[in-house]
């Protein structure tokens, strides 16, 4: 009996040791639209047992008047984490959310970032567009991991260490933005919809006017005149223009005031791939650069 002890031992010692192993639960994320879903893959990373889905397709843009539909239903009842931005952008938040699965952990990532207040915004007067900063997005990014960290603490440290290095590339793109905003030579800016708010006040630009107040409302004529008016006397140097924006009325204001149309991306729509936040916004960098640091 003796001769078998240290065999009996080992086998003792290895099944203590298994039961203290951590082990992470499956954790099924959505994401709500194309921006909360580039933040969230990039915190994930390759966690083990943890996927990532986005509810809306990365076509669509921003989910302000979006109903949601039997599919949105179903994903939303399998999953664990609703990864949202919030301030009213998804206005199905709430009551539908918790009817499709009353279980869910909702997560509005904008509550992290220190708000923009507009006149006539939704929300309590509140630009729900956050992320369009990259100041902005780290605090998102942030919010993120913390929601991921407790909802499956074995992933913890993986997300801890995946959040610090995205986070990292962000705060070098907003020393980008500081940098290049420093020899800006103007800093008004006249856009489409209101969805540069959040990227004015963090590197020192003034939005004078919007072409569209009301999102799919187009300005009378009277409007059009007004706001060319507002370009010409603020030295306003271009319309600055999203990807899916109405080019016909885009066109229209910015021949009314003799100045040229530029598309500034807000990353609502485009890629899925885990770099395309940035690439996106250095895009838009050096559009505002070419159009701002001229004479």
């Amino acid at each position: 009996m003796r001769r078998h002890r240290p065999a009996a031992t080992a086998i003792c010692i290895l099944a203590l040791a298994i039961p203290s192993l951590s082990v992470a639960e499956p954790l099924r994320i959505l994401a709500s639209f194309l921006p909360m879903y580039l933040f969230t893959v990039n915190v994930v990373g390759n966690a083990p047992g943890v996927t990532v889905d986005l509810m809306l397709p990365a076509s669509l843009g921003c989910p302000h008047d979006y109903a949601l539909t039997p599919g949105d239903m179903r994903k939303i009842a399998s999953a664990d984490l609703f990864i949202a931005n919030g301030l009213g952008m998804e206005e199905f938040l709430g009551a539908p959310v918790r009817e499709a699965n009353p279980g869910i952990r909702v997560v509005e990532t904008a509550a992290a970032v220190p708000p923009v207040r507009e006149e006539g915004a939704g929300h309590g007067g509140v630009n729900p567009h956050a992320w369009v900063s990259p100041k902005s997005a780290i605090l998102q990014v942030r919010a993120i991991e913390r929601a991921l960290s407790e909802s499956s603490p074995a992933n913890a440290p993986r997300f801890r260490a995946n959040a610090d290095l995205y986070a990292d590339r962000l705060a070098a793109l907003s020393a980008e933005y500081e940098s290049a905003a420093r020899g800006f030579r103007r800093r008004d800016i006249v856009t489409f919809h209101n969805v540069f708010g959040y990227l004015a006040r963090d590197y020192g630009l003034r939005v004078v006017g919007e072409v569209e107040t009301v999102p799919g409302q187009e300005p009378s004529a009277g409007e059009i005149r007004k706001l060319a008016g507002v370009i010409r006397e603020k030295g306003v140097p271009a319309l600055f223009v999203g990807p899916d924006s109405a080019l016909r009325v885009a066109e229209m204001v910015a021949r009314e005031a003799g100045v040229p149309v530029r598309v500034l991306d807000p990353v609502a729509t485009g890629s899925m791939a885990p770099s395309a936040y940035e690439e996106a916004m250095r895009r838009n960098l050096k559009t505002l650069a070419e159009a701002l640091s001229g004479p």
